[in-house]
């Protein structure tokens, strides 16, 4: 037991660090007339600097902007966009839009604020992933809270489906153990950032 408490204690010891950032990763194309040149995907890596001035990096973010004022000017298909990319950008839109006018759902425009939905573009925080020995420490938190006022500024609808990583992939099994305990704490997490559940769906946005 005294070993098992010394290795918890080294670990938090390892941990510590005296700053936080996420450095992202993103590609611009030439514009072939593709759909899927309306979503810019951003890979961001969370860098820690520690006590020792080293650095580390303790997680990754993946973000979609779609930009879905140039698409309405333009006059493309919202759904066709976010159809082209992949199945969670495709499953976003049945969520959150209406299919016939493309339009954001009632349920959904009812959830943000007024100021936020005179903006056009979207951001799907796609996926959050943070080392092991650095979670529960409030650094998820503020690395989502970082993206959204760096990249959301401009965006109407700021989404997310929280799904606990490790369950991700999975379809043998609809119900695997654990599944349900693990799903709440990631819901919990997002709500802890300040998400607000969609009614009648998995999906999470950020209303103000």
């Amino acid at each position: 037991m005294r070993k098992a408490i010394a290795n918890t204690s080294e670990r938090r010891k390892e941990a510590q660090h005296i700053g936080i950032r996420v450095d992202f990763e993103f590609s611009i194309a030439q514009d072939l007339g593709d759909p899927s040149d309306f979503i810019t995907v951003y890979h961001g890596s969370a860098i820690a600097t520690m006590n020792d001035e080293s650095e580390r990096k303790i997680g990754k973010v993946t973000i979609y902007i779609v930009e879905r004022g140039r698409i309405v000017n333009e006059e493309v298909s919202l759904f066709e966009v976010m159809d082209s990319l992949d199945g969670d950008s495709c499953d976003c839109f049945a969520n959150l839009f209406d299919h016939k006018t493309e339009e954001l759902k009632p349920v959904v425009q009812h959830l943000l604020s007024e100021d936020r939905s005179l903006d056009w573009d979207l951001m799907l925080i796609e996926h959050l992933e943070l080392d092991q020995e650095y979670r529960g420490q409030g650094i998820g938190k503020e690395i989502a809270l970082m993206a959204i006022r760096r990249l959301g500024a401009n965006c109407g609808v700021i989404t997310c489906v929280p799904v606990p990583l490790q369950f991700t992939g999975r379809c043998e099994d609809q119900n695997p153990r654990g599944k349900r305990p693990a799903q709440q704490r990631v819901r919990q997490f997002w709500e802890e950032v300040g998400f607000v559940r969609v009614p009648a769906s998995d999906y999470y946005v950020w209303p103000e």
